[in-house]
């Protein structure tokens, strides 16, 4: 029961974290091209990890709350994707 909790406890936190995570990844400005590839990729990398375990509990029988807490990371996820690739 314990490995089970702590599954779950990961699983929202990286829920959670994802896609501040990456919209915080936005707002650094940089000039090198190289770091903008490599914040690129961790922006990607986390929103895909965001968007991936929401559409995940999304779609399963778990109460309301936690469908909240899977769309406002895909939103988060989202926007972060949006802002990283949409400006200049």
């Amino acid at each position: 029961m314990y490995s089970l909790a702590v599954l779950v406890a990961i699983i929202f936190s990286v829920l959670m974290f994802s896609g501040p995570i990456a919209i915080g990844l936005t707002f650094v400005r940089i000039k090198n091209p190289t770091l903008k590839i490599v914040r690129r990729v961790f922006v990607c990398i986390f929103s895909a990890a965001g968007i991936s375990l929401a559409s995940i509990l999304l779609f399963q029988g778990i109460a309301i709350a936690a469908k909240l807490i899977a769309l406002f990371a895909m939103a988060a996820s989202g926007y972060a994707l949006r802002r990283e690739f949409t400006r200049e």
